[in-house]
């Protein structure tokens, strides 16, 4: 179902020049590596290991001999070499343009929401300096401390599709992403009580498209009847942006990030997000 091969045809050009010449694997394994790595949640030694090991993990990259197998340095580099050219946007839109190719992106709303993504807190060295990663950051949810980053993504109102993804540091409010995930939205956009904002409700009131942000209650002033019915409603619509998050953390078995700084990070949670779009289309095409 995924045109493998053209993607590769489309990254080729930017990631070798005719100074470097060809690399010594096709692109497009490569890609599918970097994918099998995201859906399995695996290290890049680890994705070697597995392959040596794995018949359907020598199939789908098609391997007829240990000599085909992509070791781990080599997988390392072709990494960072899509990274340093952001072109996890690219793969983003090559497998948004599958589902719509398909057939099966909603166009009704958007919901936004974003997860905490987890990283070392880093140990102290004998000189005083810390090991931690500078572009993560501290927050607090639910009254317990995390340290990391955040995904924010804007999905589909039937919570099938993550459409938008934004990377930040874990000390970035949940609103500070709305605006940029909803900026194309022309019908409807749920959120949940981190995003109130009266201003934005008034704009997307006047341009024609349904605020579905939950109302909070503030200090001596209780929701009404008709407030907690209407959140009610919205929740039910909400609550389905928990799906893609919870797939991915249990079913694909991400826990954390793997590397550090903003740069690296947003690459790689970018590629997960794609990785769970292509996962969640195959999962609904086999069942039509």
């Amino acid at each position: 179902m995924v045109p493998w091969k053209e993607i590769g045809e489309e990254l080729a050009p930017a990631l070798y020049d005719g100074h470097m010449g060809r690399p010594g694997f096709p692109v497009h394994i490569l890609i599918k590596a970097l994918f099998l790595e995201s859906w399995f949640g695996l290290s890049d030694p680890e994705l070697e290991e597995q392959t040596l090991d794995r018949i359907s993990f020598q199939k789908f990259l098609e391997v007829n001999d240990r000599s085909d197998i992509p070791d781990e340095t080599t997988v390392c580099r072709f990494r960072a070499k899509l990274c340093d050219l952001h072109a996890e946007n690219e793969l983003f839109e090559v497998v948004q343009n599958m589902i719509d190719e398909h057939g099966l992106r909603v166009n009704k709303g958007t919901i936004v929401d974003a997860t905490i993504v987890d990283a070392p807190k880093g140990r102290k060295r004998e000189d005083g300096t810390n090991t931690r990663d500078k572009d993560a950051g501290f927050t607090k949810k639910n009254g317990k401390n995390f340290h990391g980053y955040k995904i924010h993504a804007g999905e589909d109102i039937k919570g099938h599709f993550i459409e938008n993804v934004i990377v930040t540091s874990a000390t970035t409010p949940d609103c500070e992403a709305f605006d940029d995930l909803t900026k194309d939205e022309k019908k409807a956009a749920f959120g949940d009580k981190a995003h109130i904002n009266k201003e934005k409700k008034r704009k997307f009131r006047k341009r024609g498209i349904f605020w579905g942000v939950l109302d909070r209650a503030a200090s001596g002033h209780p929701l009404s009847n008709k407030q907690k019915k209407d959140n009610r409603q919205k929740s039910s619509v909400r609550s389905r942006v928990e799906h893609p998050f919870a797939w991915m953390k249990r079913t694909m078995n991400f826990r954390g990030v793997r590397f550090r700084g903003l740069r690296k990070n947003t690459f790689h949670l970018t590629l997960v997000c794609a990785a769970y779009n292509i996962k969640r289309m195959v999962s609904i095409l086999s069942m039509a």
